[in-house]
């Protein structure tokens, strides 16, 4: 239920609820019950991974506020990427394939106060010393320090460093999309619309909020909106009836008319949208690997004009580029998983927003699988104790204690 998002409170109420129908009928209070979760997380983070050769290792940052980064590493054998991708295409080869929290596994959590390629590194050293594993492949998205941090930890060892699909595709369709003035006009023109309506009987055809981070991903929830409204106003009486409520269809059309004069860029938009999604689905289900590119090409040759052709060409030099790294090898090209366990993190934070706590170790334990066997492994080996230890000499103080700390309350000083 914790992992669930619903909150250590609310998790230890509806135990206490449920607690009279369990053996012993009592109940872990919200600060026990987080402790258990903890460390869960510490044990999976601290055990002993598996000598192989064939671990790929997905790096990234996530950020709060105050100083500093965490720099996180999980892991996936290639092997066992292979057998989950071979077993869901062989069911149905037009399935699509992703990797799940289940499926890796936690190697490292470190606060960074600066987050430099060498520093970024130093981390990948340690972790490959304390681990006696050298990984086949680091996977990493565009940034800038983690990037070349790899490629600097790469240098004299047999790892290939790779790149995120998504994260290319994302960058072709925002440079084709910020490279035209209809983008910029629709996306303005949806904002006022937006704002006109939200207090009228018209608020049901309010655009979606759009992402301040959005890299592509204000397109699709504006493409899906736009197809809607599209086809209320092909027939919007016949809609309108639906409403059990008269609109007045002049005020209508005065309002979102000039939703009309965008259909082609729509529709340009929208074709580009597919093909992207055709790269990413492609490049999920089969990895980076010789015939990557031209398999693509393939699939693609629809694709003849506008921004989708150039998003294809873009992305097929891409993923040129890394297949060549890959050589005769078939390696995972997305860091999607990454994001989604770091995106779970920041959920499981709630709305802390008190710089790098203990929660943070909550991210690991979403990957573990948890048994009757695994938590009498973990609570075997990890005590509160070691959690406090590592919140400690890994985390140091929140923000909200060095705020208190330097700002304590005055006696007397409540406003009443």
């Amino acid at each position: 239920m914790s992992l669930s998002a619903i909150g250590y409170r609310a998790t230890a109420r509806a135990l206490e609820m449920v607690a009279p129908l369990l053996p012993g009928g009592v109940s872990p209070s919200a600060n026990g019950g987080q402790f258990w979760l903890l460390r869960l997380g510490l044990f999976e983070l601290q055990r002993s991974k598996e000598l192989a050769d064939d671990w790929v290792w997905l790096i990234d940052h996530t950020i709060q506020t105050g100083n500093g980064k965490c720099f996180v590493v999980m892991g996936v054998r290639v092997s066992a990427w292979n057998a989950r991708r071979s077993e869901v295409l062989r069911d149905d080869p037009d399935a699509s394939f992703a990797l799940e929290h289940k499926d890796l596994s936690f190697w490292a959590i470190e606060l960074m106060e600066y987050s430099t390629g060498e520093a970024v590194k130093d981390q990948l050293e340690k972790l490959s010393e304390r681990t006696g594993i050298t990984p086949r492949s680091v996977l990493t998205d565009q940034g800038a320090d983690v990037r070349h941090g790899a490629e600097l930890f790469a240098e004299g060892r047999e790892t290939v460093v790779l790149h995120d699909i998504a994260h290319a595709v994302a960058n072709a369709m925002k440079r084709q999309l910020n490279g035209t003035t209809e983008w910029q006009q629709f996306l303005a023109e949806a904002n006022q619309f937006k704002t006109r309506i939200r207090q009228t009987p018209l608020a049901f055809l309010m655009p979606p909020d759009l992402k301040a981070k959005a890299r592509w991903m204000n397109l699709e929830p504006l493409i899906d909106w736009s197809r809607r409204v599209r086809q209320f106003l092909d027939d919007p009486q016949s809609a309108v009836a639906k409403l059990d409520r008269e609109l007045d269809l002049e005020v209508l059309e005065s309002k979102i008319g000039w939703f009309r004069a965008h259909y082609e860029s729509l529709d340009a938009w929208s074709t580009m949208l597919t093909a992207s999604a055709a790269i990413l689905k492609y490049i999920r289900n089969h990895g980076y690997h010789r015939e990557a590119a031209e398999d693509l090409e393939s699939l693609l040759s629809d694709f003849r004009d506008g921004p989708a052709r150039a998003v294809i060409d873009e992305a097929l030099k891409f993923v040129r580029t890394q297949s060549y790294r890959v050589g005769e090898l078939r390696l995972p090209a997305s860091t999607e998983v990454l994001e989604s366990l770091i995106g779970k993190g920041k959920q499981l934070q709630g709305r802390n927003k008190n710089g790098y706590t203990k929660t943070v170790l909550a991210m690991a334990t979403s990957v573990v699988d948890v048994t009757c066997e695994t938590i009498q492994a973990a609570f075997d080996s990890v005590k509160t104790c070691d959690v406090k230890h590592w919140i400690e000499t890994k985390l140091g103080l929140s923000l909200q204690t060095q705020r208190q700390r330097a700002l304590p309350s005055l006696s007397g000083t409540k406003t009443g």
